[in-house]
């Protein structure tokens, strides 16, 4: 996998970040209002809170969890398997199917078109069930809608885009799902961006800035040593085994203080990139796919035009609950609460964690090639909380902050998104464990914690 200097992975995945039903905690004004006014009263020092959206991947019964990884044991062949249609009337999508550029939105786009493509060269296709509004399945649709295919496509959520979603912050488009072109000459949908006249703003990951757990600027060359290891004897290992006996054996030599700065780089480097623990993690998850060519970079926009761009023309009931999946020598079913849809061939582009929560059943059953897929792979977590402040109180010529603090894992990463929003906007992180146990946060415990380390930055 290719990956830019000082130890910035070139992709960040599906979530970087990649919601308001389910995943974001939306408030009427009255509610929010309260919090920030409270907020206010404990915080000073800071701009005033204009706006904030906080995700919660994890418990989003649509996706259950951010985007999946390669977890100990396993390997990328799990993904063809999963990726397997059945007897040419159903057809697996998704980024956990897709083997070049898993976990990000151009992997589910190019799933979706390799579905839709299987679809139409199974056999003669006149009608398909398309389960999933996300990027794989309106990619899929698409396809299939301009080979004549009748199309309908099925969505749980009240909107299209999936963990593709981006969401007004007071007046101010911010994308809570999938942020970054990764790879833009290798991105799908780089094209498409430019047909649209959408800017494409890059991102560099050496222009940045790193505090200390009390807010005091740090020097990132103290961490040499740390990223050497992880690039030296972590990344790019061919193994199916755990990351996390090297990492600790290594974190056990090290003195107190050098542990506390050795986790900002673990966390900071991988759980961040691949949404999960490293005690979860295979060796082999930093070396699957292709490498993303060009650098990584934000829409302007935001994903929300290239969702809308795929879903155009097409026939989306949204709100609508799937329960069952079905097939036989006829055709397809899907049954959901609103009614009974029959097709020649359905598309199924459920996220990896929907699929394996058993919350839709599948018969025939999915194959055993197919369920040890689901059983071997992992599903990660990453949840972001974007704030929008008054006026800025950073420095708005860096794209990012970075934070040692005491407590592993905790806010580590804050980027500025002024570059692409023009306004006073971060978007702060959290990963795996950590952003797991935040997630059971109530919105003003965690906007509170976010706000209190701001504070301590001293730019």
């Amino acid at each position: 996998m290719e990956y830019l200097a000082k130890g910035k992975l070139s992709r960040r995945h599906f979530l970087a970040g990649t919601a308001a039903t389910g995943i974001v905690t939306a408030f009427g004004c009255g509610q929010q209002n309260q919090i920030r006014n409270n907020v206010a009263n404990q915080i000073s020092g800071l701009p005033e809170v204009e706006g904030w959206k906080i995700t919660r991947w994890e418990q989003d019964p649509w996706s259950r969890g951010s985007y999946s990884y390669i977890p100990a044991g396993s390997s990328s062949i799990l993904r063809i398997q999963l990726a397997e249609p059945t007897d040419g009337r159903r057809f697996m999508a998704g980024e956990a199917t897709q083997s070049d550029f898993p976990a990000t939105v151009n992997g589910a786009v190019k799933s979706g078109k390799r579905a839709a493509s299987e679809v139409l060269q199974a056999r003669r296709v006149e009608s398909c069930i398309v389960v999933g509004a996300g990027a794989a399945g309106l990619a899929a649709a698409a396809q299939l809608n301009q080979s004549g295919c009748d199309v309908t496509v099925l969505e749980g959520r009240d909107r299209i885009g999936g963990r593709a979603w981006t969401e007004d912050l007071q007046g101010s488009p911010v994308d809570l799902g999938a942020s970054w072109f990764h790879g833009v000459n290798t991105h799908t949908l780089t094209p498409r961006a430019k047909e649209l006249g959408i800017e494409l703003i890059p991102t560099d990951y050496e222009n940045g800035i790193l505090f200390d757990s009390s807010g005091n600027r740090f020097d990132w060359s103290r961490l040499d040593k740390f990223y050497d290891f992880i690039y030296g004897s972590i990344i790019g290992k061919a193994s199916k085994e755990s990351m996390g006996p090297l990492i600790e054996n290594y974190r056990e030599s090290l003195s107190m203080k050098d542990r506390n700065w050795f986790d900002y780089v673990v966390v900071s480097e991988i759980e961040h990139e691949f949404a999960a623990h490293v005690e979860d993690l295979s060796l082999l998850a930093t070396s699957e796919g292709a490498s993303p060519i060009g650098g990584d970079a934000v829409p302007r926009s935001g994903y929300a035009p290239f969702m809308e761009d795929l879903a155009k023309d097409l026939d989306i009931r949204l709100s609508t609950k799937v329960s069952e999946i079905s097939h036989d020598d006829i055709g397809a079913k899907v049954i959901t609460d609103k009614g009974i849809f029959t097709g020649d061939a359905v598309v199924v582009t459920l996220p990896l964690g929907v699929l394996q929560s058993g919350s839709v059943q599948f018969r025939p059953s999915l194959s055993v090639k197919q369920q040890a897929a689901i059983n071997g792979l992992g599903m990660g977590l990453l949840n972001k909380i974007a704030i929008k402040f008054k006026e800025p109180f950073w420095d708005i010529s860096m794209d990012l902050i970075g934070r040692i603090p005491d407590n592993r894992g905790y806010f580590v990463e804050w980027y500025n998104a002024i570059p692409w929003t023009g306004e006073p906007i971060l978007v702060g992180y959290n990963a795996a464990r950590s952003a797991s146990e935040i997630e059971a946060w109530s919105d003003a415990e965690t906007l509170q914690a976010a706000l209190n380390i701001l504070k301590t930055m001293q730019f």
